[in-house]
């Protein structure tokens, strides 16, 4: 432990206990984080060793920060130049310009400091503690793009110890700021703990969300298999189904072939079966893996010729004419961080 600092973390009426190896820790900078009242903390919360020793904050650090809220205020402009300098010209110069935004409490500035350093941007050198600690300072203020990344953190193992819980609770709080891919994230975990219903209730939250299809899908593929559905209730979950297929989850998409051809929450039909299967193997996004399947469910259902000409015909026609929205379809990754809440909302 002595090569280690402890540092507790307060989000949200949480404490969070950080082990930070003390030759990675970023001059006083990441001391703020330390200010906790562990009195108003969650009875069940800490999940690591506990501490008596409090680091102080430095002086230039609020306890409250007060936060950049209005629009495009100077340091904003200045925020959004030096994001484009990092971002798209790799200039290393800018890295020094956005630290003294940081150091100003500019909490989008705080947040890109975290991004740089966990991911391989090219300005500097990767460094996931690093990355880990600005993020505290940004969760700290309650910013749900750094509670965010530092759940993805703590799910992998990246720059902290792994640690499924403190995920779980961070991903929890980010959810009830409004990140609805911090939904899927709990999703994920609830259902490896094979907590089903809770899984299906995370799912609910993020389905209307454009960007995250497998919200859609896995909602759907866990009411087919987990819930005794009415009639209308099926439907829904089949259209629901196909408009995550529309959008390119080739999991949708496979799910619904087999459903057709098993005759479950769908009427029995080889050639929706072949439709769903044309779907697999001809989307932009399509896989070897899913081509694979697809050439399998053939060889185990055995459609005839007319079923298969017939499928094949109703996926040219409904298909013809027009691209294809599949090809925008992006997996959810819960190995990557984000740059801002503001690009995963929809």
């Amino acid at each position: 432990m002595d090569k280690y600092r402890i540092i507790l973390l307060l989000i949200n009426g949480y404490i969070f206990v950080m082990f930070i190896q003390k030759k990675n820790l970023i001059t006083s900078f990441l001391l703020g984080i330390a200010l906790v009242a562990g009195s108003s903390a969650h009875a069940n919360t800490p999940i690591a060793p506990s501490s008596d020793k409090i680091l102080e904050r430095p002086s230039w650090l609020p306890e409250l920060p007060k936060l950049n809220t209005r629009g495009y205020a100077p340091d904003s402009t200045v925020y959004i130049e030096l994001r484009k300098r990092i971002l798209e010209k790799k200039d290393k110069k800018a890295v020094e310009e956005l630290y003294k935004l940081a150091k100003k409490n500019h909490l989008p500035s705080i947040v890109l400091m975290g991004y740089i350093y966990d991911n391989n941007v090219g300005v500097v050198k990767v460094n996931h503690e690093t990355a880990a600690q600005f993020w505290a300072v940004g969760a700290k203020a309650g910013d749900p793009a750094s509670i965010y990344n530092l759940g993805i953190l703590y799910m992998n193992g990246r720059g902290v110890p792994r640690n499924m819980d403190t995920a779980e609770k961070l991903f929890l709080i980010a959810s009830q700021k409004g990140m609805l891919v911090s939904n899927y994230a709990l999703g994920q975990i609830y259902e490896q703990k094979i907590q089903y219903p809770s899984a299906i209730s995370a799912y609910k939250k993020c389905i209307s969300a454009k960007s995250l299809t497998s919200c859609k899908t896995r909602y759907g593929i866990l009411n087919v298999t987990r819930v005794k559905l009415r009639p209308d209730e099926a439907k829904n979950i089949v259209n629901l189904l196909a408009m995550a297929s529309r959008e390119g989850d080739l999991e949708a998409a496979y799910t619904l072939a087999r459903l057709a051809a098993e005759g479950i929450v769908l009427q029995q039909s080889y050639p929706t079966m072949v439709y769903y299967l044309e779907a697999m193997v001809k989307y932009p996004n399509s896989t070897p893996h899913y081509k694979n399947l697809a050439l399998k469910m053939y060889n185990a259902y055995k459609p005839s010729a007319e079923d298969i000409k017939k499928g094949k015909d109703n996926y040219r026609i409904a298909n013809a004419g027009g691209v294809s929205i599949a090809g925008s379809f992006r997996p959810i990754n819960l190995t990557k961080t984000v740059l801002d809440a503001g690009n995963i909302f929809e």
